[in-house]
């Protein structure tokens, strides 16, 4: 029986500048949650202390290791299902998607022994020290969520694959409502403390991945069937899924691996509470760096369809336009942010025992505005890279960058020795890894033209 395309799967198969802009709004929506959910931990957890924010940021390294995984496989499901619509081979994409599930399941039940059981010494490896208790706290339930994390990454990806961009909008926003409601409750009124944001967190996930399964299982009105059939290994869709989701999970660890280089040299530059200051920042930049997310989420859908329709041309109108708006809008984010640094300050060192690094933040914050518009090309770049199946030189693009950027923090720590210059050595490393990703976008999807025998300047 011939699936009945949606108005997702229409819109992804039609003009991919159209179909761009029609995705990055519900991407941008749905990432502005995910964003939201780090800020809104950071605001009720930063009364409890400057031990319990740095908890959070030396424990989200791993954490987001194990969320990179799970947005790795919904990319690489994603791109695998809108390419197999886009050549017209439906049951592949119905098949690519409960495989997506399994291959979470299968992860799942490796990796979550595995961290909890190294969870203490990791955290001491990694510069815990005396805020061992508190970082294992607020490790240990995300840990034991590993599945759910997955789970609501690859969620995502399918809707996203069969172009059910306001689904996948809707899933990540009820989400973030339950952890904004919950942590204050977990946190404070359960009295849990930090781990209470962490459980807040888990039950978000939980919600997410019921959203999702309650439209392909009860309402069954999607593109994509889950059927009983697919219910067992393929190793031809799990090869399709892992070949793109596979070398970005790896983009994902690779830079979160390096975040605990990173802490370490900020904890022995200026301590815990420059660590503090130092996630709360990130946070903040990652909210900035939303259009741009948000733009290389659409092109994964719209671009992979093109490409397995064998549209170059269309390619090539996207991320020229994707690269344009971004960096425009970051720039005029990132002066906003430079404008508005003192008061944001102000709210995340409000602790008494925080109040003496608000002029650090500030000047953090000054400095990270510089890089942030060219970042929008890592993003971009990546994306782009994913859809034409070349995740391989994302990959190696971003382990180039930290590697650089590792180097330069050591070398700042142990000659320089101030946070303003690992502050300015991350800024000109930013820099260099954006230019970079951009550079590798534009051979690799050059390359990638001409071997199908079309030319990267062709309009036809």
């Amino acid at each position: 029986m011939e699936q009945t395309a949606t108005k997702g799967v229409e819109i992804m198969l039609g003009d991919p500048k159209k179909a761009i802009a029609a995705f990055s709004i519900p991407i941008a929506v749905a990432l502005l949650a995910q964003q939201s959910n780090n800020l809104v931990d950071s605001f009720w957890v930063t009364n409890l202390g400057a031990d319990a924010m740095a908890a959070l940021g030396l424990v989200f390294p791993i954490y987001a290791v194990i969320v990179g995984i799970g947005a790795g496989l919904g990319i690489g499901t994603s791109a695998a299902i809108a390419r197999k619509i886009g050549m017209g081979r439906t049951e592949d994409a119905n098949g690519i998607a409960v495989q997506s599930l399994i291959l979470c399941l299968i992860i799942a039940a490796v990796a979550t022994p595995l961290l909890i059981l190294t969870a203490e010494p990791l955290l001491m490896l990694i510069g815990a020290g005396p805020t061992i208790n508190t970082s294992t706290e607020y490790a240990v339930p995300l840990y034991l969520a590993t599945a759910f994390i997955l789970l609501s990454g690859v969620m995502s990806g399918i809707l996203r694959g069969e172009g059910a961009i306001r689904k996948s909008m809707y899933i990540q926003v009820l989400g973030a409502i339950a952890n904004l409601i919950l942590d204050p409750i977990f946190i404070y009124t359960l009295d849990m403390g930090v781990a209470g944001a962490a459980w807040a967190s888990v039950v978000a996930f939980a919600l997410s991945i019921i959203a999702g399964l309650y439209w392909y299982l009860v309402k069954k009105n999607m593109f994509i069937k889950f059927k009983r059939e697919n219910i067992r290994f393929n190793r031809t869709h799990q090869k399709e899924i892992l070949s793109v989701g596979l070398p970005q999970s790896f983009e994902f660890s690779v830079m979160n691996i390096f975040n605990v280089t990173f802490n370490f040299c900020i904890i022995a530059v200026g301590t815990t509470d420059a660590m503090a200051i130092y996630t709360v920042a990130w946070r903040i930049v990652y909210l900035i760096m939303i259009p741009a997310q948000a733009m290389g989420g659409a092109i994964v859908s719209a671009c992979s369809a093109e490409f397995g329709m064998k549209r170059y041309d269309m390619i090539r109108k996207a991320y020229r336009y994707s690269v344009k708006m971004s960096i425009l809008l970051l720039a005029a984010f990132s002066l906003i942010m430079v404008l508005l640094a003192h008061p944001i300050a102000s709210v995340f060192t409000q602790s008494p025992d925080m109040q003496h690094m608000h002029d650090e933040m500030v000047v953090l914050l000054y400095i990270f505005s510089i890089f942030i518009p060219i970042m929008s090309l890592v993003f971009v770049g990546s994306s782009l890279l994913q859809a034409v199946n070349r995740s391989r030189v994302a990959l190696a693009s971003s382990f180039i960058r930290n590697l650089v950027l590792a180097i330069m923090f050591v070398l700042a720590t142990y000659t320089v020795g101030t946070l303003t210059s690992l502050w300015w050595s991350m800024t000109f490393t930013e820099i260099f890894g954006g230019l970079l990703m951009g550079y590798w976008a534009y051979v690799v999807l050059k390359d990638a033209a001409k071997k199908d025998g079309r030319s990267w300047k062709s309009d036809t």
